[in-house]
């Protein structure tokens, strides 16, 4: 047994004097009585490196939260805290989705006849959209929804645009038009 635990303890000491080695330091430890102030010395140069790690993020999460406010402004709230935004530029659907993504957002999801006035409002808010994409597409089983408007001539394949007035209807997804995204969240977790 006590073989063992020598064993381990030079073990212990070959990979202390491997990170000393790593770290710039040519000195191996000479005796014994200095393995306990360069081991504290490691333990200082370590905890000093983790506070200013934890500095660095701290930092970057302010960044983030200071970049976050600033995009969001340009986002419209609903009283429940959903945020909207109508982007005027001409996209086809998955392009859409893409540059809503890059927001951590998606096409808006429309499942209440609020959320649908809320939208309807943004479009009849703009001087160049009649249409916006929302967040369906036929042929997509990720996203469902209980609540729909279609307007009963729409075509059956397609993506699903929103028009001035809340009705929606399907048009072909390579079609550039206006969109709607709607945030999913509003923090990064670093």
């Amino acid at each position: 047994m006590r073989s063992i635990l020598v064993i381990l303890l030079a073990v212990v000491v070959v990979v202390v004097q491997t990170q000393f080695n790593f770290r710039g330091s040519s000195s191996f430890f000479s005796t014994d009585e200095e393995f306990p102030t360069q081991l504290g010395n490691f333990e200082g140069r370590t905890q000093s490196e983790i506070q200013t790690l934890r500095e660095k993020v701290e930092r970057l999460e302010k960044l983030v939260e200071g970049m976050q406010n600033v995009l969001l402004k340009e986002w419209n709230v609903t009283e429940s805290g959903s945020k909207y935004r109508l982007f005027e530029e001409r996209k086809n659907w998955d392009t859409a989705e893409r540059h809503c993504q890059g927001f951590g957002a998606h096409l808006a999801i429309i499942d209440n006849e609020a959320k649908n006035n809320f939208v309807k409002n943004l479009i009849n808010g703009s001087e160049t959209a009649d249409f916006a994409w929302i967040g369906m597409k036929t042929k997509t089983t990720t996203q469902s929804s209980t609540f729909t408007n279609f307007d009963s001539e729409s075509p059956i394949d397609g993506c699903a645009v929103i028009d001035s007035k809340g009705v929606w209807s399907i048009r072909s997804c390579v079609q550039l038009r206006p969109f709607i995204c709607q945030l999913v969240r509003t923090s990064v977790d670093i």
